[in-house]
């Protein structure tokens, strides 16, 4: 009997009409209205009341509306990073360095006792403010394979009306095994093993959208 047969998997609220997801799980969900981008945010607030560490990433501006909404529901993000509740985090980086600075954070997080993490990352909000796509599809890519290595949650907020059809089309639904549209989460058939994708990723980024 494997060791996943003998310990089954934790399940994970993610706020979200009562969904769960299994540790490890990268999730995208795409929003295209400010209910659905506060809906997103949620998974945060069912996080920081069970206890767990929550990671922000995105550009500026993006992080400042997670904090905003946070802090209409009365949760103060400066005081939840000083008390090491939150960490929020910088998208405007390339692939291996998006990716590094959130495989640091999380291992902070762990070496400080926590037990769950919960990463938000908001992709293609101001989209000025990000890397190219070529970047944000491998970035995708890679983080379902690195959050198995950890004891965390993943979603991936695609504001869709903002991003390209190739971010849409091969960042999100090729690069995440769950999505959630229309607040259904759902396993993703069009998902492509990391590997196969990376194989694929400079066709997808200069092929037409």
């Amino acid at each position: 009997m494997s060791s996943s047969q003998e310990r089954p998997q934790r399940l994970v609220p993610i706020g979200v009409r009562g969904e769960f997801v299994e540790v490890g799980a990268h999730v995208a969900y795409f929003w295209e209205s400010d209910r659905e981008f506060r809906d997103g945010v949620s998974f945060l607030t069912e996080g920081l009341a069970a206890g767990d560490f929550c990671v922000i990433f995105g550009h500026e501006e993006a992080n400042q509306r997670v904090c905003a909404v946070l802090g209409e529901q009365g949760l103060d993000c400066g005081q939840l990073s000083r008390d090491n509740r939150i960490c929020v985090l910088s998208g405007d980086k390339d692939a291996g360095a998006m990716l590094g600075s959130i495989g640091e954070a999380f291992t902070r997080a762990i070496d400080g006792g926590a037990t769950l993490i919960r990463l938000l990352g908001n992709i293609g909000w101001g989209r000025e403010s990000w890397p190219s796509e070529r970047d944000i599809m491998e970035f995708e890519a890679k983080v379902t394979g690195a959050a198995k290595a950890f004891p965390c949650v993943v979603v991936c907020m695609y504001d869709v009306q903002s991003l390209s059809g190739k971010v849409i089309v091969h960042g999100a639904f090729e690069t995440h095994p769950l999505t959630i549209c229309g607040n259904m989460l759902r396993e993703n058939p069009h998902y492509v093993p990391v590997e196969d994708f990376l194989k694929r990723v400079d066709i997808f980024a200069e092929g037409p959208a």
